[in-house]
């Protein structure tokens, strides 16, 4: 009997006993993939983390962040490192300059960079397209700066037409 209720029509029903096996390289059964967001913004200016309600200026949230980058994350990279695990981490340009060994201590160790916009108190979405290609060229450029990175790749630069 088909369903009455709308549906969001992305994917169909798929019972976990009849699904392919699949594997990846080497046979292996299951792929994890490790992120760590590196994130900081300034105290009482923008949207800041607002992970759980708080007043403004944000003084939970913020203190979140700043435990992490000054000790949590130090803890994480310890284990991380025992461990042999490989760490993607998903940083903020403004880490570069607030903490910036942390940033190097994971470029030290080979893991990988992704760029998670300049700091969470900015939302991309707010912006037109010409700045929100300014800010990821931005961005970019202060992390590959940062990783000792050099680029051979170059932003489109975007006209907005």
């Amino acid at each position: 009997m088909p369903s009455l209720l709308r549906t969001h029509g992305r994917f169909p029903y798929s019972a976990i006993n009849a699904r392919p096996r699949h594997a990846w390289p080497g046979g292996k059964r299951l792929a994890v993939y490790l992120g760590l967001n590196l994130e900081h913004f300034a105290f009482g200016e923008g949207h800041g983390g607002e992970l759980a309600p708080s007043g403004r200026p944000d003084v939970l949230n913020y203190s979140w962040r700043e435990y992490g980058n000054r000790v949590g994350a130090w803890r994480l990279l310890d284990e991380f490192e025992e461990l042999r695990l490989p760490v993607s981490v998903l940083a903020n340009s403004e880490i570069a300059g607030h903490c910036p060994e942390l940033l190097a201590a994971h470029i030290a160790r080979g893991d990988e960079v992704v760029g998670h916009g300049r700091t969470n108190a900015e939302r991309q979405g707010d912006l037109v397209e010409r700045d929100e290609a300014a800010l990821i060229a931005e961005t970019t450029s202060t992390l590959a700066d940062a990783a000792g990175a050099t680029r051979s790749w170059q932003l489109a630069e975007t006209t907005g037409d």
